[in-house]
């Protein structure tokens, strides 16, 4: 089934999402100021599809009139009195919220069986489904002679958008993303755009472009892709007169695209990208590709917000969490990636473990509180003594390794003699209080006593428990 617009797909979206029995979206007729039946979808054979309902009239007339939502939980009015169905329908709540882009485009019903309420939460979701159906409705009004292009099949969205939110990596998101299927949306180059927090953002992925984006950063503000970031609004661009324009920064070459699409993928009002199309005929691209590509970014959106999620429960499980830094769960899970990173034959590695012996008395005398401002309070010091490069680990309840890379076996004996010099001589103050920690340490090294992570770790750690055991 081929579509001219996506309204029957936000309203079968709204119909799922709210467990409907009947959605119906209503179109506002300023001129005899009554609303008349857009679109809908409905397992009664009861509604009436001709019915008019003028403003300020019953609820779908007060929501219009208000602008606010009118919701009945525990519905126990007759439904013809709505004016929306024939007769009674068994109706256990009924929700009518306005559809408001600049002004009023009409009204959207929701009625359910199902349940005997709708929750805040739901409210919103219906809110937001409402306002993406008064920005189309708008837009149609703006271009109400314009044919445009034929909309694929709600199949072929639904497969696709979904094969993206199934993407279970920001990685694989992103290679979907650049695979839109012709019979979707037809383009000559496609990037995608991440950012991550405030830093500059970088093109991951890209086809049909003539250079490589991969080392330019994209600040936002700055060409297409920065102003839709920056905007964190779609973008349609035509050059009319053959100027090229900046899509990525101001470094780049310029690409002869005559028309360029940009939308962020945005979730939740943060914002993880852009999805940018281009090209090379002027009218190649229109508002229907920037709709259907609107669609695909907040599908992508979606799933790289669930990943985020995924990834940080698996983050928090592997660090520490008075401290913050990755702990021995961490170092066991992920010691292959790790000895990639920082393992390299012509550079030795240390690996310096401090058990703090009298760590559980501190506790039971001074409170869990200090206790855990005296172990932040170590760990910074760690942080401050030891220089860059360097890993510091949570290795048990009452150890610490520090990784040392890219010092000698001297500067490293030194570093050692200024800890335990400071741990000696220097009693740790928190809340005004003196405490004296005590501590035994262990060390080994890479490439000298070996090259397996996890057995270098467990003979510096094994080494701090030989020391406690010597007479002193």
């Amino acid at each position: 089934m081929v579509i001219a617009d996506i309204f029957s797909h936000l309203i079968e979206l709204t119909s799922n999402v709210a467990n409907a029995y009947t959605t119906v979206l209503y179109s506002a007729d300023r001129e005899e100021e009554t609303f008349y039946l857009r679109d809908h979808f409905s397992l009664t054979g009861n509604l009436v599809p001709k019915a008019k309902i003028s403003f300020g009239k019953g609820p779908i007339g007060e929501a219009a009139a208000t602008g606010k939502p009118v919701v009945f939980d525990h519905f126990d009015e007759h439904a013809d009195n709505l004016e929306v169905f024939k007769k009674s329908d068994a109706l256990k709540s009924f929700l009518v919220v306005p559809v408001i882009y600049h002004d009023l485009e009409g009204v959207l019903v929701v009625a359910t069986r199902e349940t005997y309420s709708f929750t805040p939460k739901l409210q919103k979701i219906v809110t937001g489904f409402a306002e993406q159906l008064a920005w189309h409705m708008f837009q149609e009004k703006q271009r109400p002679n314009r044919r445009g292009k034929t909309w694929p099949s709600i199949r072929k969205m639904n497969t696709f958008t979904r094969f993206l939110t199934e993407a279970s990596d920001p990685a694989i998101v992103v290679q979907r993303l650049v695979q839109i299927p012709p019979s979707i949306l037809e383009c000559d180059a496609i990037a995608v755009v991440l950012f991550h927090g405030n830093d500059p953002g970088k093109v991951r992925e890209q086809r049909g472009f003539s250079q490589d984006f991969a080392d330019m950063e994209v600040h936002s503000g700055v060409g297409i892709v920065g102003a839709c970031a920056q905007s964190q609004s779609p973008i349609l661009s035509k050059s009319f007169d053959n100027t090229l324009m900046t899509l990525f920064c101001e470094q780049e070459k310029p690409e002869p695209l005559k028309s360029i699409a940009a939308v962020p993928l945005l979730h939740n009002n943060k914002l993880y990208g852009a999805l940018v199309c281009g090209s090379l005929q002027m009218d190649g691209l229109s508002q229907p590709d920037l709709d259907k590509l609107a669609m695909i970014a907040f599908a992508a959106a979606t799933s790289l917000q669930a990943a985020e999620t995924r990834n940080k429960g698996v983050n928090d499980k592997n660090r520490d969490p008075i401290t913050g830094i990755y702990n021995h769960r961490f170092l066991t899970q992920f010691h292959q990636t790790v000895s990639q990173r920082i393992l390299n034959e012509t550079q030795p590695v240390f690996f310096l473990t401090v058990q703090l012996t009298n760590l559980p008395a501190l506790y039971a005398t001074h409170g869990l509180k200090r206790g855990d401002l005296l172990v932040r309070g170590i760990v910074s010091l760690f942080s401050k003594t030891v220089p860059s490069p360097k890993n510091i680990f949570k290795y048990s309840d009452n150890s610490f390794t520090i990784m040392i890379l890219k010092r000698s076996r001297e500067d490293v004996d030194a570093l050692e003699s200024e800890l335990k010099n400071i741990f000696n001589n220097k009693p740790l103050s928190v809340d005004g209080i003196t405490m004296r920690v005590q501590a035994e340490w262990g060390l080994s090294s890479y490439p000298e006593e070996g090259k397996n992570l996890l057995d270098l770790l467990s003979l510096s750690w094994a080494r701090t428990s030989q020391q406690m055991k010597v007479p002193s």
